[in-house]
């Protein structure tokens, strides 16, 4: 029997693999096990989050158009209160200021242009550096992307892209997130549901190879792209079944009351649960061995503009911050815009804080999960709400198993068209290097800066 196209097309619907449908399942890890020690990635982008300024570590000096290169330890320097829940991780983390990306020029943010470096406009336009690390990394699933709004939706295209115009997916509802991806190792109908689906894909795969035969030009090649998606999800549902007692030991518990999102202002948004359910998924798939590479958005993309909420979500009494307004310097009540940000860039930080926590109490080799893992943590918008992106902050956190050098360290790059001035392309170049994958160049050139704006990467963070 020839799966009818309404069947067709319930299988292309399957989960959050059934959006962007996989290459290969179980692709093996380029970098995953160099020297010896495994390599994973978390990307945290927050919208509108990471202003320089706001976020500079006490005790360092902040000159407005630096001529050299600063590199030093963080010895002394006190973090901001903004980022004070990363404190436990201050000897692994390294600041890098002073990187541009003009090429991006955002209005609010820059959408895929963050980890894309390419206009703003052309949103998928290319490879993102963490689709690029997803493919190298490999696993079950390539690559986990995560994220919270203000805006209702299960999901949004809105930071990641495989190629041009292949867009990845971001899934908004961490009640989804989590059946999709730890629905092998469930009880009950939760895995029914998986092995129903498990079935449809074989019987949905079997009749693409039944009706191939009969069919010629486009039709044919159709099904033969279906059929071979259809094969590669089946295959990936059995490699799943596989691993359902490690899934289910890794998999979090998700209050199903957070599918819901409340922002009419006069309640709670609950935006700061979401997230922290989150980065609960992003840490339970990747220490059941589901994926090295997730991206996390916090109100990040070309829809969305940072994060809203209560102000008793962040411990301030009564009222509402928005974001939009916060952006343009308005004050919310007895609060100024920067401590707005401030309390919101903290609370999103005391979630990231527990996603680290959590793979640091899992063993790994001499250490532990951690001690493997690189977290990289950035804004959509560059240096402001209107940037000029002639400086994009980014904090590492981690390693990635000794490829790149240890933290505890200042890094701040000479000034936007000084010699010796770096690019947010050169980073991601260097994050490519260490993981076996070296390219000269990452994203558009920024025109602008001419001979300044060399490839190759960042060699002060290569180990």
């Amino acid at each position: 029997m020839t799966p009818s196209r309404r069947t067709f097309l319930r299988g292309a619907a399957l989960g959050a693999g059934g959006l962007c449908l996989p290459d290969a399942p179980g692709a093996p890890a380029a970098a995953g096990q160099s020297g010896g020690r495994p390599a994973r990635v978390l990307f945290f982008v927050q919208g509108n989050g990471l202003y320089p300024a706001e976020t500079q570590p006490a005790g360092i000096g902040r000159p407005r158009h630096p001529e050299v290169l600063e590199d030093r330890g963080l010895e002394g320097g006190q973090l901001a209160f903004s980022m004070g829940p990363l404190a436990p991780w201050a000897e692994r983390m390294t600041y890098v200021h002073g990187l541009s990306c003009r090429v991006a020029r955002g209005s609010h943010n820059s959408g895929f242009a963050a980890l894309g470096c390419w206009p703003m406009a052309k949103k998928a336009f290319g490879e993102t550096i963490d689709a690029a690390l997803a493919r190298a990394l490999g696993g079950v699933f390539r690559h986990v992307g995560l994220g919270v709004s203000n805006k209702p939706g299960s999901l949004t295209y809105n930071l990641t892209s495989a190629a041009k115009g292949k867009a990845l997916p971001t899934l908004l509802d961490p009640v989804l997130a989590a059946r999709q991806f730890f629905a092998a190792g469930a009880a009950g109908s939760a895995r029914g549901e998986f092995d129903a689906d498990t079935q449809l894909l074989d019987f949905l795969a079997d009749g693409a190879r039944r009706a191939h035969g009969g069919l010629a030009g486009a039709e044919r090649e159709k099904i033969e792209r279906y059929g071979g998606a259809f094969e590669s999800m089946s295959a990936r549902q059995g490699e799943l079944a596989g691993m359902a007692d490690r899934i289910a030991s890794a998999a979090p518990s998700i209050d199903p009351r957070l599918a819901e999102v409340s922002d009419d202002k006069t309640g709670p948004t609950g935006v700061f649960d979401r997230l922290e359910a989150q980065f609960e998924i992003a840490a339970g798939a990747m220490i059941s061995g589901l994926t090295n590479t997730v991206t996390v958005s916090a109100g990040a993309g070309p829809d969305r503009i940072g994060l809203s909420c209560m102000a008793s979500e962040v411990g301030e009494g009564e009222g509402y911050i928005g974001s939009h307004g916060i952006g343009h310097g308005g004050a919310m009540g007895r609060l100024s815009a920067a401590r707005c940000h401030a309390l919101i860039r903290r609370k999103c930080l005391e979630k990231l804080a527990l996603f680290l926590g959590r793979l640091a109490a899992v063993p790994e080799g001499g250490g532990t999960m951690l001690d493997n893992t690189l977290v990289v943590y950035l804004s959509d918008s560059a240096e402001g709400h209107h940037p000029l992106c002639e400086e994009w902050p980014v904090v590492l956190i981690g390693d990635l198993g000794g490829r790149l050098r240890g933290g505890g360290r200042y890094l701040r790059y000479p000034w936007y068209g000084k010699p010796g001035h770096r690019t947010l392309g050169n980073l991601y170049a260097a994050l490519l290097h260490a993981v076996g994958e070296p390219v000269e160049r990452f994203g558009l050139p920024d025109s602008r800066l001419g001979e300044i704006d060399r490839g190759g990467p960042l060699t002060e963070i290569l180990a």
